[in-house]
């Protein structure tokens, strides 16, 4: 039963191992009894243990059958595997063996020179419950692990839907882009220089070239107004917050000019080009809504009671 194959490994650069998973009770002992031990690994036990060549042969074939089931197995890239001893063997110069499962060779060994028979060792049944347990556990939890990842998943994507949900307006909507004072659609606004004086822009941003964009159009201010109406509502709306510091106040902040009052905040364009979005301040359940009769002057006002009233 032995071979006089060499060492695999001699006289290479060391090898890479990656660590794998001990084998079943079954095909450990079928390996440990069949597998040819080779003349270097039988050399090297008998002389690191000083023991003779029967005796080497048996305890070589039980340390194989107890390190392939309960040991530490790594595989190097040339396919050797690597059997060492258990930790609960000791951990401080552990026993090792160079196995060729394939054609199932002991090709190598490496130990201290006490032999492991020497000391009272846990014995392999109850290492085997040992890691059967540890694996049992192990398996617990990854499973909660995955769960876990599962149920996160899981309240994200219920998450990204609502929010997708609260992104999309239950009222009627402007398709995206810019309107005239009639509601006709627009093109973009060039760009013009920036306008940094309070009083022009209340006074520019009241003309009637200013454009609407469908951000403003589209705020839950103006749920209750009809698409067609949207764009005289917000002409109202600037006209007032624009007619007078008392009426709005006009923030002149990097990029973006915030015109605030009566319960919405406004943001127009640098040069006052376009009103780009209308939305009332906080976040309350019911925010407030356009009401005409909170946006047109006492004297317009007036006006269409005495013409409803013929």
């Amino acid at each position: 039963m032995h071979d006089s194959t060499p060492a695999q490994g001699v006289g290479r650069p060391p090898e890479r191992w990656h660590r794998i998973e001990v084998l079943p009770q079954q095909e450990a002992e079928e390996f440990a009894r069949a597998a040819r031990i080779t003349r270097h690994a039988l050399r090297e036990y008998m002389r690191a243990h000083l023991v003779a060549e029967a005796t080497a042969e048996s305890e070589i074939r039980q340390l194989v059958e107890r390190f392939l089931q309960v040991g530490r197995l790594a595989c190097g890239a040339g396919g050797t595997v690597r059997a060492r001893s258990p930790k609960a063997d000791g951990d401080d110069y552990p026993y090792s063996f160079l196995l060729d499962l394939e054609t199932r060779h002991v090709v190598g060994y490496a130990g201290q020179a006490v032999s492991w028979f020497d000391e009272v060792r846990v014995p392999l049944e109850d290492l085997r419950r040992r890691q059967a347990e540890h694996r049992r556990r192990e398996q617990e939890r990854q499973q909660r692990r995955a769960a876990h990842g599962q149920r996160m998943r899981q309240q994200q994507e219920a998450a990204a839907a609502r929010r997708g949900a609260a992104a999309e307006p239950a009222w009627p909507v402007l398709p995206a882009g810019y309107y005239q004072r009639d509601g006709a659609p627009a093109p973009q606004p060039r760009g013009r220089r920036p306008i940094t004086d309070e009083a022009r822009i209340r006074y520019v941003g009241r003309l009637p070239h200013v454009v609407f964009h469908s951000d403003a159009l589209n705020s839950p201010f103006f749920r209750e107004v009809p698409v067609e109406q949207r764009c005289e509502a917000l002409q109202r709306v600037l006209d007032l917050l624009l007619r007078a510091p008392s009426k709005g106040t006009v923030v002149i902040g990097p990029g973006v000019i915030t015109v605030t009052g009566k319960k919405v905040t406004m943001t127009l364009s640098q040069d006052c080009a376009a009103v780009r979005t209308l939305n009332p301040p906080g976040k309350r359940k019911e925010p407030p809504q356009y009401r005409v009769k909170n946006w047109v002057k006492a004297r317009e006002r007036a006006r269409q009671q005495e013409t409803g009233q013929q």
